[in-house]
């Protein structure tokens, strides 16, 4: 065991471990990750607490351990946020100060409510406007909205806004490096960029946490490795301005759909109104429920762990050679069947987008067809392969559509 203190990891984007593993069967090496550090110069810890920054520097060992060393060694960077979000600076969705202003009559009119910026994810939009009280952060998805008090800048890093769905705003003082949220339990899994737009950060669809620690990027050896504990306040109250009729829960698969959704870390928006889709064994010991909202296409493993990949984002970097897109389908090749070494079993999830479609069959070479046949709108087929190949076939058994992954 190594008892250098090395710097947390970055979170990585879903998708990516099955992304490197489709890079590694396809005989290409992914690009070669930075190196970490092999000394890192101290620890700080710094507390914040209201508007007070409390800066305490802990380095273990003797003194000699606070030597920096003479060549900078580059660091594992944060990913960009435009990774995991939709950023646009200085805009908002139509309508959506609108929504927002509507929730609150304290609030000036929506025509004195200037963007600052927008970051969205899984259909959660969440914004910061200049406003003549005050900055305002606003959350809204198909169906909610949630709306701070008009605040000013505290001048130091602070979390000011949080909400039901996980999502996370605040300031971030006058330090200009990106900044990654961790839950203050320190779990592994609630790790997440934010966007930052000038001196105001936004972390749509995140996690929940009573607390958080924000952790700058550092860009070599040569910079302290920080941590900034941070309180978060209560939940903003929530409101349905835009309700729908809740999709099934009755049935086997909207039961397995809604237990899944239920008590997720990373909030699922708009849980209601996810539309069950196929369930279905992939091992005697896997079994998985898909779930639609939009675009949106939702996998449910057994032990419930979730994985929500936006189809309206084909290019996002995140999803690299995993999504599968065409005519009559569209959905994602995900791994299945892990064991000690990892897998490299992988099946189609796939939403079905042509009602003529009947059946879709997998044509690998040297082995036997299988054949998939869509159940609520969705299909799922397993046992992909090197040169498999999709045939999509009405009820006639006319070819609609070959897709072939990764064309």
């Amino acid at each position: 065991m190594t008892d250098l203190d090395l710097p947390p990891t970055s979170p990585l984007p879903d998708g990516v471990r099955a992304v490197a593993l489709t890079r590694l069967r396809a005989g290409f090496d992914a690009p070669p990750p930075r190196h970490l550090p092999l000394k890192v110069a101290a620890v700080a810890v710094a507390v914040v607490a209201a508007a007070a920054l409390a800066v305490r520097f802990t380095a273990p060992g003797d003194q000699a351990a606070t030597a920096s060393s003479t060549t900078a060694i580059p660091e594992l960077r944060h990913h960009d946020a435009h990774v995991f979000y939709d950023v646009r600076e200085g805009s908002a969705p139509d309508g959506m100060a609108r929504r927002c202003q509507a929730r609150s009559a304290a609030l000036p009119p929506p025509e004195r409510w200037t963007a600052i910026a927008t970051a969205s994810q899984r259909r959660v939009d969440l914004a910061a406007f200049e406003t003549t009280a005050g900055i305002v952060f606003c959350e809204t998805t198909p169906m909610s909205v949630t709306v701070s008090s008009p605040q000013a800048d505290p001048g130091a890093l602070a979390v000011a806004f949080t909400t039901t769905t996980g999502s996370m705003a605040g300031f971030t003082g006058a330090d200009p490096r990106p900044l990654l949220l961790s839950a203050r339990t320190g779990d592994q899994g609630e790790r997440v960029i934010v966007a930052r737009s000038g001196r105001v950060f936004l972390m749509p669809n995140g996690f929940l946490s009573d607390g958080v620690v924000a952790r700058p990027e550092v860009s070599s050896s040569d910079e302290l490795v920080q941590g900034f504990e941070l309180t978060t306040p209560p939940p903003a109250a929530t409101a349905v301005d835009r309700p729908v009729t809740p999709e099934d829960r009755t049935g086997p698969e909207g039961r397995r759909l809604g237990e899944c959704l239920a008590d997720q870390p990373r909030p699922v928006p708009d849980a209601d109104a996810w539309r069950a889709g196929r369930a279905v064994a992939l091992t005697p010991a896997e079994s998985v429920q898909l779930g639609h909202y939009g675009d949106l296409l939702l996998l449910c493993r057994q032990d419930r762990t979730v994985v929500v990949y936006d189809l309206a984002r084909p290019d996002a970097p995140q999803w690299a050679g995993m999504l599968v897109s065409g005519g009559t389908l569209r959905g994602a090749r995900v791994f299945y069947d892990f064991g000690h070494d990892g897998s490299n079993t992988e099946a189609l999830i796939a939403e079905v987008t042509d009602p003529r479609v009947a059946s879709v069959t997998l044509v690998r070479p040297g082995l036997p067809d299988t054949t998939a046949v869509p159940v609520a709108g969705s299909v799922v087929v397993p046992g992909l392969g090197d040169g498999a190949r999709f045939v999509v076939r009405d009820a006639a058994g006319t070819v609609l559509e070959e897709i072939t992954p990764g064309s």
